[in-house]
């Protein structure tokens, strides 16, 4: 049986060539959102200055990376990390089409073991990508290399309280398996069915926050398009001493 990461790296490598047209349609079919505009919205939600090193993480084709670059005018580098070679390679091709090679500087490791000093970065991006990690050892590394004061903005789905129910649980693990392998293929659907235990309420991810010292949570859970549908979440936080912690599930 192949591990987890073995499974991820087999469903990304195959969704590469298509995976921005793929999650726009799933984005709109679920959430009743566009790819781009929750980019956008994860992109204005993040305080960023001039001089700010940005790592985008779980950065796959470079869409959150491309998208800041034309935004904001950076002094240094964003820095996307992923994984999986093949979302790399096209993301290093996406770059050079729009000639913004030399702004974006491209990683591949593992966002739970990353390759960066403590304090390297002064905002961390990660856009759905949470639900396939172990979400405690993430925001570990997360934790490490933000610098003091560093913004963290998280947007994915949001887990609900019933879930953890083992029935419940086993229901949403074989529809999600079901729908994906008639939709894609086998190994998404594992990657996904099994994405399942990486999904938090947004009582747990405060807690786990919380816990590592991250400072100014608040998180809200963005409408979707249908009352079945789990809906998006979307976190910011820092890296603080600064008092005051307030959630938003409105």
């Amino acid at each position: 049986m192949p591990t987890e990461k073995e499974i991820i790296t087999e469903t990304f490598t195959e969704l590469a060539p298509r995976y921005e047209r793929v999650v726009d349609q799933e984005l709109k079919r679920f959430w009743g959102w566009s790819y781009d505009g929750f980019v956008e919205m994860l992109i204005k939600l993040t305080p960023i200055h001039e001089t700010d090193k940005v790592l985008d993480v779980a950065t796959g084709t470079a869409v959150i990376p491309l998208k800041l670059a034309h935004l904001h005018k950076s002094a240094k580098p964003i820095t996307g990390l992923d994984i999986t070679p093949a979302m790399l390679r096209r993301a290093k091709a996406r770059t050079q089409t729009n000639q913004l090679s030399s702004s974006i500087h491209l990683v591949c490791a593992s966002a739970m073991a990353m390759p960066f000093s403590s304090h390297s970065f002064d905002a961390i991006i990660c856009g759905l990508a949470t639900h396939h990690m172990d979400i405690e050892q993430l925001l570990s590394e997360m934790q490490r290399v933000l610098k003091e004061g560093g913004s963290l903005t998280i947007g994915d789905v949001g887990g609900s309280p019933t879930w953890r129910f083992p029935i419940i649980r086993l229901f949403i693990r074989v529809l999600a398996f079901v729908y994906f392998l008639a939709a894609e293929n086998l190994s998404r659907a594992w990657a996904e069915s099994s994405a399942l235990s990486h999904i938090h309420t947004a009582e747990e991810w405060h807690a786990i926050l919380s816990r590592l010292e991250f400072q100014n949570i608040k998180l809200q859970k963005l409408p979707s398009k249908h009352f079945w549908s789990p809906d998006p979440l979307v976190i910011t936080t820092t890296k603080s001493s600064a008092e005051g912690i307030n959630v938003n599930n409105s």
